[in-house]
């Protein structure tokens, strides 16, 4: 059988058992893939959705500390005084930064100062509706802080849920021992709720859960100050629905939210489903039939004028190769042999072709491509191991005027003898030195920090100066110079850490010439 057949009859039996097993892939799971989707974007809206109350109670948190870390505070609950608390705690005050609840306790947690503000009247009025919050914070507070460390979080009062928070009254520099609590609160109000849903732009409702007393949740509570939600899950009896609870600051669960999303994404996803089997189908029987006219000619054909191609490559010296030949007497049989005396001339080739690819053909050194391949496995195994890495980057001074001065075949005699001398100071194994650019080097220098690099860039320019390279048009000097940048490797990208040093050589340049500049 000629090589035709065999692709004709594979093709049939392949991708038919692959049409097959699509079609059996796609029906059976595609449909749990977009649910999956659908599931997961309503849950990163339900984290978002929580980070957005947590923003809420931390712009809280930070007023309930200015309060407590202030002096003024601190000498009240020592000594309380109805003149201050008249002044400072007014409940016009108070409705201007929305506070709802605003307690003082002194260091036995007895209330000095206790208010409710009504914020549509911005009057005063009975705290009671709070007792129960304020004896939740008393039992958290009474814990040890190995415990819990909980200063904020939600409850639910008959007034609605409430954010609050409670600090330590300390003075404002945290000296001397606290004196009391400050204990702050800002209604989860329908107004703040549609804040919420438009900046989030997540639609959802709170509802309140019956509460039961349980002595034992306090101890089990959150260490952390953040509202987190649990015991998430999706409705059973709506698609659209991702139910979950808000614990309030002793750990009892007192809020339910639902959160509604978009359920078009599983709908849509069958309807693609139904799409792809049916293109599947349709493709798998058109490719047959153009497989079945065209194989001779896109296939046999081709591979018969790439063989007499291949055969004239290797008369003239110029591809190596080897294939492993085909068990079977085909066209492909006569192909791998022409192929194999191809890679038989690479071979001799492959090295020297590398090493041309690698070097600067004037000065020997290596060349802006070998500089880019060695400086990115050098910073990966400075990042992996910790060690200390530098890089030079090192200009001619007044190169091009040289040229016009002594011409530019003396000033391809400059860059090689820089170069030499480069490979001579840079002598160790695992050095790099490189032309970069026209008169532009580098030199890697692993395993090197920051006063060895300087002590190679001072050697650099003391062993020039020796070869008294004259340069009569210099303005600096009346020889060749150089000007060089150091860096030494940090924790940042390729890029930037040549950038560094590279910029380090035109601080060089611009404080002028001749000298060594560092940039850290």
């Amino acid at each position: 059988m000629g090589l035709r057949g065999k692709i004709i009859g594979l093709f049939f039996i392949c991708f038919g058992l692959m049409a097959l097993l699509a079609m059996t892939i796609l029906r059976n799971n595609l449909a749990a893939g977009f649910l999956a989707i659908e599931h997961k974007q309503a849950a990163d809206q339900m984290q978002q959705l929580t980070r957005s109350l947590n923003n809420e109670l931390d712009r809280l948190n930070q007023v309930a500390y200015d309060w407590a870390a202030w002096d003024d505070v601190y000498e009240y609950v020592r000594h309380p005084s109805p003149e201050f608390a008249q002044h400072q705690f007014a409940p016009s005050a108070l409705k201007e930064i929305d506070i709802r609840l605003f307690v003082v306790l002194d260091e036995h947690g007895k209330s000095v100062f206790s208010e409710a503000i009504n914020l549509k009247t911005g009057q005063a009025e009975s705290p009671a509706m709070f007792d129960a919050t304020l004896d939740n914070i008393k039992k958290v507070a009474s814990l040890n802080t190995a415990v819990t460390e909980k200063t904020c979080g939600i409850d639910l009062t008959t007034a609605g849920p409430i954010l609050v928070c409670w600090k330590p009254i300390r003075k404002s520099d945290l000296s001397g021992e606290p004196r009391g609590t400050v204990v702050i609160g800002r209604m989860l109000s329908k107004e703040l709720l549609n804040k919420i849903r438009l900046q989030s732009n997540i639609e959802f409702d709170l509802t309140p859960l019956p509460v039961h007393d349980d002595a034992t949740v306090i101890a089990a509570g959150s260490k952390s100050s953040d509202i987190e939600t649990g015991h998430i899950e999706f409705s059973q009896s709506n698609a659209g629905v991702l139910n979950g609870q808000l614990s309030n600051i002793v750990g009892q669960p007192v809020l339910q939210i639902q959160l509604q999303f978009p359920n078009d994404v599983s709908r849509r996803g069958e309807e693609l489903t139904w799409k792809v089997v049916r293109v599947l189908m349709l493709v798998t029987i058109l490719a047959g039939l153009a497989l079945l006219a065209s194989v001779h000619v896109l296939i046999i054909r081709r591979l018969r004028k790439m063989d007499m191609d291949l055969s004239s490559i290797w008369r003239n010296g110029r591809w190596a190769g080897r294939l492993d030949a085909p068990p079977y007497k085909d066209e492909l049989n006569d192909l791998s042999h022409s192929i194999n005396r191809m890679l038989a001339l690479i071979r001799k080739q492959v090295v020297m072709l590398e090493s041309i690819a690698l070097t600067d053909p004037l000065t020997q050194i290596a060349n802006r491509r070998a500089f880019d391949e060695r400086i990115e496995v050098e910073m990966s195994l400075h990042r992996r191991n910790q060690t200390p890495l530098s890089l030079l980057i090192i200009d001619v001074d007044f190169f091009k005027r040289y040229n016009d001065q002594y011409g530019h075949p003396a000033g391809d005699e400059i860059l090689k003898a820089v170069g030499n001398l480069l490979s001579v100071i840079a002598c160790r194994p695992s050095d790099l030195p490189a032309r970069i650019g026209g008169e532009e080097f580098a030199v890697i220098l692993p395993l090197t920090d920051l006063a060895g690099a300087t002590h190679v860039a001072e050697l650099l320019t003391s062993k020039l100066a020796e070869l008294k390279l004259p340069h009569e048009d210099s303005p600096i000097s009346g020889l060749i110079t150089l000007c060089i940048g150091v860096a030494v490797a940090g924790d940042e990208e390729i890029s930037a850490f040549v950038q560094r040093a590279d910029k380090a050589m035109y601080n060089a340049k611009q404080t002028g010439r001749n000298r060594i500049c560092v940039l850290t």
